[in-house]
């Protein structure tokens, strides 16, 4: 970023911004999927049962109809699942290179826009009893189709890297990653007190106030950062190339090309396995939140469904809290590089993992979400790295790339983990558990090689280990420039300055 950008950028107003936005649609977001899902259950049950209003009510009396209610449900809840999140995938891609050319608030927005416009689907299943699942299910696609939250999960992680030095940006990465906790958090408890206290129309209502809100604040609040990086210190110019703006195959693939660009010192190789890491480990954590809500509702623990809600909520509770307090400890004031923290974190989880094969008490699951607290550090120390292994006019790229592969997670998680879970179950129920520890540890031993690596390499320091060691000549004009512009050196064009040619003395004689 040029260095007059990044002082005007300094402050922490737009930083402050961000993270409210970003904790805003993660509230709107979790509470529409929790009351969504139980609705689709609901849709299910009145159209077998259109006049019968007393069975959908009281559903756990009847054991057999609750199967098969259940079963058809399901079907239904996983094709919702597809539609919210695979058309995602594709808007992902393409507004991460869009953004790094044209801007983060448009990006930003798009998810809540959906949001709303899915509410309104919704709403009109209310008044359709015949055709509520058809239009849950268009409601479910055109807020996938916006991009849901790994299009403003790109957007808001890039607008911080923009607006951050690399030197603070693991802080602010976990504030951010903190704030999707807390977010989660409070839209599960809002979606069940409606439940509790109130109806469907209220909920919706309230879901799309808090989207509204957001739209309002990134348009008018929040300043735009990428036209104030038309020259960047890479020396990449931006041009107002009309005829490429919705490319939508060039910005797909500037996205995708981010992971096989040759770069310094290995920066391909170590990109490449931090992506592979943050794909097991989302991948890991949604086949473990799946497995836990079976594992918990069996015996020997035989909980009551509503308490996985409360013990979800402990999790994200626990999580954002250490990401607020715990992380800036170990990244500002111990200086710890950002592969130990993610050591750190792998290793918690294995712990976790491990203790929550064997739990047979309900005190031990509690344990466990306190020993998996330090897991929420791995995601944002992953993505600090990964920015710093890229030029600066590729983070909307590398983040778009990191949010698809979160989403892909959430399809491969439940496929693989509850599947085995499924498979398993009857002799040992925490198997699956264990095979997710084993995961871990061999995520252990990659970044510890990858550490060893980048020791090799002679430091340990991303911003150092990829970026070019002489500040003259081709590699480091970059350098030159930025330091030119702090004032330290001073940049000469040889073409323009007047050449002293040493002159003859004059001729005399004696």
């Amino acid at each position: 970023m040029a260095p007059e950008s990044r002082h005007f950028w300094g402050c922490a107003f737009p930083m402050f911004l961000a993270e409210i936005v970003f904790f805003l649609y993660k509230s709107g977001e979790s509470m529409l999927d929790a009351t969504t899902r139980p609705y689709i259950v609901s849709i299910v049950c009145h159209q077998n049962f259109p006049a019968n209003d007393t069975v959908c009510r009281n559903l756990h009396h009847y054991p057999e109809v609750e199967d098969s209610i259940q079963g058809e449900a399901g079907t239904y809840l996983i094709y919702y699942r597809i539609l919210v999140n695979v058309p995602a995938i594709f808007l992902g891609l393409f507004c991460g290179a869009w953004s790094d050319k044209y801007g983060r608030k448009i990006p930003m927005i798009l998810p809540s826009i959906g949001s709303v416009l899915s509410v309104l689907f919704y709403m009109l299943s209310l008044a359709s009893v015949d055709s509520a699942i058809s239009f849950v299910m268009i409601g479910a696609f055109t807020q996938g189709a916006l991009g849901k939250s790994s299009l403003i999960t790109m957007a808001v992680n890039s607008y911080a890297s923009d607006i951050t030095d690399k030197e603070d940006r693991t802080r602010k990465l976990g504030k951010l990653l903190a704030m999707n906790f807390f977010g989660l958090f409070v839209g599960a408890l809002m979606a069940g007190l409606f439940q509790d206290m109130s109806n469907l129309p209220a909920a919706f209502c309230t879901v799309v106030f808090i989207h509204a809100f957001v739209v309002l604040i990134t348009l008018i609040a929040m300043p735009e950062t990428v036209p104030f990086l038309v020259e960047r210190d890479d020396g990449m110019v931006v041009k107002e190339n009309k005829s490429k703006c919705f490319g939508i195959y060039e910005n797909i693939k500037d996205s995708v090309c981010v992971l096989s660009k040759e770069r310094v010192n290995k920066g391909r190789k170590v990109i490449l396995i931090l992506f592979l890491i943050s794909l097991l480990n989302q991948t890991c954590k949604v086949g473990e939140t799946d497995i836990t809500l079976l594992f918990v509702t069996r015996s020997p623990l035989s909980w009551p469904k509503s308490w996985y809600g409360y013990l979800l909520s402990m999790d994200y509770a626990v999580m954002g809290v250490c990401l607020i307090i715990v992380l800036p400890i170990l990244s500002n004031v111990i200086k710890l590089p950002d592969g130990g923290i993610v050591i750190i974190g792998l290793c918690c989880k294995i712990v976790r993992l491990f203790w929550a094969g064997f739990i047979r008490e309900s005190w031990m699951v509690y344990v466990s979400v306190v020993i998996g607290a330090f897991a929420g550090m791995i995601t944002s120390s992953i993505r600090s790295l990964i920015s710093k292994a890229v030029e600066e006019n590729e983070m909307g790229k590398v983040f778009s790339l990191l949010a698809v592969a979160e989403t892909a997670s959430k399809l491969l998680g439940t496929l693989i983990f509850v599947s085995m879970y499924g498979a398993t179950a009857y002799f040992f129920p925490g198997f699956t558990y264990l095979v997710e520890a084993i995961v871990y540890v061999g995520m252990v031993i990659i970044v510890g090689l990858l550490y060893r690596d980048m020791k090799r390499v002679g430091t340990v320091d991303l911003i150092l280990a990829f970026s070019e060691h002489s500040v003259y000549g081709s590699g480091g004009g970059d350098k030159t420039r930025l330091l030119a512009a702090k004032g330290q050196l001073e940049i000469v064009d040889e073409l323009e300055e007047e050449i002293q040619v040493p002159q003859p003395l004059p001729a005399h004689t004696p």
